[in-house]
């Protein structure tokens, strides 16, 4: 490859009522490549896109609820089978369920309480 960056596609990470004051802070790519996740904070969601493999076009899939609130980053699981939410202003990572083949997120009902989460990364 060259390592030339080029921009492939650029969608909205929030719905269109939202957009004022909502920023994305953090995106994660599945580890099959077929779904990208952005966090949205202000909006307090986690949005789910589907990435077309041959193209690399993004379809929206989902607005999920980050579980807290200003989500900060997120990281997934090397199986892909969970994502954390690191939700900077509620002192917590919510951690989500995920579904491999729609992608989409599903509230585990866990968390970890921890003061101004920021950042978090998965060691195996």
């Amino acid at each position: 490859t060259s390592g030339r960056l080029s921009v492939i596609d650029t969608k909205p990470a929030v719905p269109e009522q939202a957009r004022d004051g909502n920023h994305c802070a953090d995106i994660q790519i599945s580890p099959d490549g077929r779904f990208l996740y952005g966090s949205n904070r202000g909006h307090d969601s986690v949005a789910v896109f589907s990435v077309d493999q041959q193209t690399g076009a993004l379809a929206l899939v989902d607005y999920a609820p980050c579980g807290g609130a200003t989500p900060r980053n997120l990281a997934l699981t090397p199986s892909g089978g969970h994502l954390f939410s690191a939700n900077q202003n509620a002192d917590r990572i919510s951690i989500f369920g995920r579904d491999a083949a729609t992608g989409r997120l599903a509230d585990t009902g866990r968390s970890i309480d921890v003061g101004t989460p920021m950042c978090v990364k998965i060691v195996r």
